[in-house]
């Protein structure tokens, strides 16, 4: 058998202290823009009564990679709610995408958004919820953004060995490279990065069976129309549906829980008619 062979890197070059190099750096970026406070993010001569959405660069196969845009933009359209998308890159008051402005407003993060523009624009999407189904929603919502989004950032940065999510959008190497370590390093310090691949697929698993149960034959997740819930699960299924190619969440979806399938394409269809014209690359049959 032949020897294994040690790649010797230099010292400087320790994964761990460019991550903290490089955090340190964002840190200080941060700090800086948030002295002006909010002010410092409103775009001059905004449209009034137009909602501004500042979001990453389009997706390759969904009209964007953050499953938070796709929830908030979603949302947008289903209620008729007057927007433009900004595919600035721009990252908001506390450092992360999408936000919004609203006649001088600034909003951070896709839930608060939401509770702003239904007070703005008088929407109630959970009306015909019961307390009860408002609590299960509630829990659906946190098994998509607090465990889907982790599996989904560890197949694209981490055990995608081609990257191909990152690839097709024309990131280089090293940025790729500093995904994979954030990723990583978020995942471990959530928890479900100390798991192996093996059991996060097994956890991915069981929240998408989690899931396709509960949707059983029924339109959305409450029955013939959609509710807010609805709008968080499509942002994070349609990741694995369309833009997590070979994960074992397409594959799962493809295969044992069609059911969720059918669902996103029955938003796609209906709200995102222009969705070809969004991504960057079309799927292929």
């Amino acid at each position: 058998m032949a020897e294994e062979t040690t790649k010797v890197v230099p010292s400087w070059f320790d994964p761990m202290r460019v991550a903290l190099i490089v955090g340190v750096i964002g840190v200080v970026i941060y700090l800086f823009r948030r002295r002006g406070g909010t002010e410092s993010f409103v775009t001059p001569d905004a449209p009034r009564d137009v909602v501004l959405l500042h979001q990453l660069g389009h997706g390759v196969q969904c009209p964007s990679l953050s499953p938070f845009a796709m929830k908030l933009e979603t949302y947008l359209r289903i209620n008729n709610i007057p927007y433009k998308s900004l595919y600035d890159r721009k990252m908001g008051p506390k450092g992360k995408s999408p936000w919004i402005e609203y006649n001088g407003d600034v909003i951070p993060d896709s839930s608060f958004i939401m509770a702003y523009l239904n007070d703005k624009f008088h929407v109630n999407m959970n009306s015909n919820l019961t307390s009860e189904q408002q609590g299960v929603a509630k829990a659906l919502q946190r098994l998509a953004e607090d465990s889907m989004y982790f599996q989904l950032g560890l197949w694209r940065a981490v055990y995608d060995e081609e990257k191909e999510t990152f690839r097709a959008i024309g990131l280089n190497a090293f940025y790729i490279w500093m995904l994979e370590r954030k990723a990583q390093s978020d995942a471990y310090h959530h928890g479900i990065g100390r798991h192996s691949e093996a059991e996060v697929a097994s956890i991915t698993e069981a929240d998408l069976k989690a899931l396709s149960d509960i949707l059983g034959d029924k339109d959305y997740f409450f029955g013939s129309r959609p509710t807010e819930v609805d709008c968080t699960l499509f942002g994070h299924l349609s990741q694995f549906v369309w833009q997590a190619h070979r994960s074992p969440g397409e594959k799962l979806i493809n295969e044992r829980f069609p059911n969720l399938k059918r669902y996103c394409e029955r938003i796609k269809n209906k709200y995102w008619q222009d969705w070809d014209e969004l991504i960057l690359k079309p799927a292929t049959e």
